[in-house]
């Protein structure tokens, strides 16, 4: 066993171990609220709280417009020098302020078809007051989001991974304890207190990035050296984002865009069921998802520097995948009753659901990073053409399975 960790290199190592005892603590306090909000509200209302994060999330996707990848992208290639850093901030004014712009054009979309959403998905008028707590939080989940990948590419990775999957939960489950203490057992409470997470991470994030880039120059000849600095034109920069913006839209359509098919054809309770189950496969991938988070910033890095440290890290990081990732996720497929059984007997009748994803996450397990990899080494292109032949299937095949087998349709898919 020895043998076989320190064959690893050492940057990937303890990059991914911090990743990951991040992600599993993030997780077990994410079951925790889970649990809670299953236990004293149902799956109906646990229902209803996960199709308003999935609206919000999706709104975050689509107002992103790519920067969000070009941010870790250039981030670590950027991050080796003081003028650097200072080349890399004027870009992300610019990057930030057009997602804004674009996030705030979301939220009002979203909140004049409040009403229209919430019958169509949520099959309940009442719903729309959850719409439009998701319309006031999608601008600042979007400059959370871009801020996080800021982190990952500079270097913060422990701090990224935090906001990622600490943060908002810890938060969350706590001033929902406050309030259920106080208040009793208002349904409401669960999605204020998500309210009350987002802004307290966007406010960290705020003061993070202050502290990072807040220093002005403190020379007149800094001064100069600072107003020649040249990087990306917006054209430039919407010719490379573009690109992993289509890509990352099509990952979505073939993936969480299936849950508003589950919304439409079935109920909230057969939502919360199969997000679930999804998110105990995803403890499979959770050291997947951790190497991605550390190996990612480091092929854009080796790629400008070294092909053979390129070619290495590939190897490094997909070794560790498949070990990591196939073994979870055979455990996790043999345990899938008394694992949703944890959650409520209704819960537990998902459990051939939970099988299927995690036969998925095992294959997953064979095929490495290759959407980071080609994203950042200037195979975005590529990238986007693939994902459009995968997402066209599986939208195809997730419209008629869904209609004939409900949420193992939406796993099939």
């Amino acid at each position: 066993m020895r043998k076989f960790f320190v064959s690893f290199p050492a940057e990937l190592l303890k990059g991914v171990a911090r990743v990951a005892g991040l992600r599993v603590l993030g997780v077990l306090i994410g079951y925790g609220f889970v649990l809670v909000v299953a236990r004293l509200f149902g799956a109906s209302a646990l229902g209803q709280y996960q199709l308003t994060l999935q609206i919000i999330a999706t709104c975050c996707l689509l107002s992103a417009l790519g920067f969000d990848q070009l941010t870790l992208k250039y981030a670590a290639r950027l991050n080796v020098s003081a003028f650097g850093k200072i080349t890399l901030w004027k870009m992300l004014k610019q990057w930030g302020g057009l997602a804004a712009v674009t996030a705030i054009v979301s939220s009002l979309v979203l909140a004049y078809f409040s009403s229209d959403i919430a019958i169509f998905f949520f099959k309940d008028i009442e719903s729309k007051k959850y719409i439009l707590f998701a319309s006031v939080l999608v601008p600042f989940q979007v400059l959370t989001s871009l801020s996080c990948e800021l982190f990952r590419g500079i270097g913060l990775i422990s701090l990224s991974e935090y906001l990622r999957s600490i943060h908002v939960r810890v938060v969350n489950l706590s001033v929902l304890g406050g309030l259920i203490f106080w208040g009793g057992k208002d349904v409401d409470y669960v999605l204020q207190s998500f309210v009350v997470a987002s802004f307290s991470a966007f406010v960290l994030v705020v003061f993070v990035i202050w502290r990072e880039f807040g220093r002005e120059p403190v020379s007149k000849e800094e001064g100069a050296a600072v107003a020649n600095q040249e990087g990306l034109t917006l054209k430039e920069s919407l010719s490379q984002s573009l690109p992993m913006y289509q890509s990352t839209i099509l990952i979505f359509a073939s993936t969480q865009a299936l849950v508003y098919f589950l919304a439409y054809f079935e109920n909230p309770a057969e939502v919360a069921k199969y997000n679930v189950s999804l998110q105990i496969a995803n403890l499979a991938s959770f050291i997947f998802a951790s190497v991605v988070t550390v190996s990612a910033p480091m092929y854009a890095r080796d790629f400008a520097e070294s092909r053979d440290k390129l070619k290495a890290s590939i190897k490094d990081s997909s070794r560790m995948i498949f070990w990591a990732s196939g073994s979870a996720s055979l455990a996790i497929g043999l345990l899938s009753y008394p694992l949703l059984l944890v959650f409520g007997a209704e819960f537990a009748s998902a459990w051939p659901v939970l099988v299927i994803l995690a036969a998925a996450n095992f294959m997953n397990a064979f095929t490495g990073d290759p959407g980071n990899l080609l994203d950042m080494t200037g195979g975005h292109s590529i990238r986007k053409n693939i994902m459009m032949v995968s997402a066209f299937l599986t939208v195809l095949i997730a419209y008629f399975s869904i209609q004939s087998f409900g949420m193992i349709g939406v796993a099939i898919a």
